[in-house]
């Protein structure tokens, strides 16, 4: 991965969705941080595909 300017974030979840974000990107083999910015970029994606009509 390119080098980049992090950011620390801090969310507020339950236990259950914390073990189950966990389990998702274990899954996946990647991090917690790797799945949510493939998240972001799928809904980024997304968004501009409805604007766009």
């Amino acid at each position: 991965m390119a080098e980049r300017n992090m950011v620390n974030l801090t969310i507020t979840m339950t236990k259950e969705e914390r073990k189950a974000l966990k389990q998702i990107a274990l899954d996946k083999d990647m991090t917690v941080s790797a799945l949510l910015r493939e998240w972001l970029k799928e809904y980024q994606i997304q968004e501009g595909a409805e604007k766009n009509g």
